[in-house]
């Protein structure tokens, strides 16, 4: 192959993907630059690729969309129509993600990109000794992988009703469901509680427009304004709440996009709204333990005397986000009613997380990690805020968060941040732009929990030169 064309190469690779079938039709090829750096050649010779391609009639270019396979070999010799897979995706029961958050998605996995939307630790946070001493410990115990009951490990269950207990809440080990991080259990409750044709009041912007899950299922999303207090508690008033087809999802702890934080007050009328019109909470509450000034207002469900909250919580955030272990707290017979369908999904979590997860509870080395993470995330927010000072008043503001991971971003100026978002991630920084958040005002939101502090410069300075050298192209 190396005495042939490079051109003729990428033509040849590409054939052979379409063939074989790993290219489906419908099928979108990578970006030019993409498949330039994949093999290492310019632009130029990606396109003279392209060109023969489409010529035999194997590819075929959208304006504004990018290059697609509409044929395979077999279909060129053949009457019949081709399977379009693509055009199966469109109606299938769970919509594909927006374009933009599918770009974000696969961008996160680049080491040459420079990560300031990442919500996770970066390997500098990451509990590398903890775990390996975890591990070690735990594997004496690790006596059978069985499928378990649905409910989760019993002993990490427990583990996890001593921890709540620290925060107030009084949850009994059968009122725990150990699930696959926070988005389980926000799938779970889609599909076993809530009825299709449900309305779910969600915060705006909100973390969950970004995913279509409540829209999979069925149901009907409804915005409700976040303010510097949270969650706009009079406009939530003059919904039109309907019993039985009626929920909210609120995230009040370091509120992910904005980082905002519900006061105790509005805290205490929100759970009086909420009893008053027999309205269920989800309570998103996966930042808490990543506080930075000080301990946030307690929970919503201290605040629960009826059962009318259901509780999720994670460890994914706070240890690592592969470990992939979070927990649903609810009344008995609703744990009950989703571990049969946990069962009837996947089994339950992987046992070793379980384990592992259980001992870094027990063992006193969660809160040990908590400690350090709390302080290097102090660090880390300060000096992503002092760049931000140095770097971009004159075009933006934001609010200094007191936990979690994120500076909510707002420009001074009307300006369109998908062009913001495609220069950036052309220039090799990945921003999440507010719009895939619902919100419809120039906003982005940038982590400090992910990055170096080398990166955060690199990415900040990026910024900078492109809103100072195009911000008149991009007001609108």
């Amino acid at each position: 192959m190396s005495k042939i064309p490079r051109y003729l190469q990428i033509v040849h690779s590409i054939r052979e993907k379409i063939t074989n079938g790993e290219w489906s039709i419908g099928t979108k090829l990578p970006t030019q630059r993409e498949m330039s750096e994949q093999f290492q050649v310019n632009r130029s010779t990606v396109i003279t690729a392209i060109e023969i391609l489409k010529a035999e009639g194997l590819l075929e270019g959208k304006t504004g969309s990018g290059v697609y396979i509409v044929n395979n070999k077999w279909s060129l010799l053949t009457a019949n129509s081709p399977l379009d897979w693509s055009d199966w995706s469109k109606w299938a029961v769970h919509p594909p993600s927006d374009h933009t958050v599918q770009i974000i998605n696969e961008s996160e996995t680049k080491k040459d990109i420079i990560q300031l939307s990442k919500g996770e630790l970066g390997s500098d946070l990451f509990p590398h000794f903890e775990i390996a001493k975890t591990l070690e410990k735990v594997s004496s115990q690790l006596h059978e992988f069985g499928y378990g009951d649905g409910l989760g490990d019993i002993n990490l269950r427990k583990e996890i009703s001593k921890h709540l207990q620290k925060q107030g809440i009084r949850a009994s080990p059968s009122n725990i469901l150990i699930v696959s991080g926070a988005l389980q259990a926000l799938k779970l409750i889609s599909l076993g509680i809530l009825k299709r044709g449900s309305t779910v009041f969600i915060e705006s912007p909100s973390y969950l427009y970004s995913i279509k899950l409540f829209r999979a299922a069925g149901m009907a999303l409804r915005p409700i304004q976040v303010n510097k207090n949270g969650l706009d508690l009079k406009e939530l008033a003059q919904q039109k709440i309907i019993n039985n087809l009626s929920a909210l999802y609120v995230n009040p702890t370091y509120h992910n996009p904005t980082s905002t934080i519900m006061p105790l007050q509005q805290r205490e009328l929100l759970i009086e709204t909420c009893q008053y019109f027999q309205l269920p909470i989800i309570e998103d509450d996966i930042f808490r333990d990543l506080w930075i000034d000080e301990p946030a207002p307690p929970p919503l469900k201290t605040l629960d005397k009826q059962g009318q909250v259901l509780y999720v919580g994670s460890f994914s955030k706070t240890i690592a986000a592969g470990l992939r272990i979070g927990w649903l707290v609810g009344p008995e017979n609703v744990i009950k009613r989703l571990s049969d369908l946990r069962m009837q999904i996947d089994y339950g979590s992987s046992y070793l997380s379980q384990v592992l997860v259980k001992e870094f509870l027990s063992s006193g080395l969660y809160e040990s990690h908590l400690n350090k993470v709390r302080s290097a995330l102090k660090k880390k927010r300060d000096f992503l805020l002092a760049l931000l000072d140095l770097h971009l008043c004159d075009y933006a503001t934001w609010p200094k968060p007191t936990g979690g991971f994120f500076i909510w971003v707002t420009f001074n100026n009307n300006i369109n941040m998908k062009k913001i978002f495609k220069q950036s991630l052309n220039n090799g920084l990945l921003i999440n732009p507010g719009f895939i958040y619902n919100d419809n005002k120039p906003t982005m939101r940038l982590s400090f929990a992910f990055p170096t502090y080398d990166e955060m410069e690199k990415g900040i300075l990026i910024l900078k030169g492109i809103i100072k050298n195009n911000v008149d192209n991009f007001t609108e």
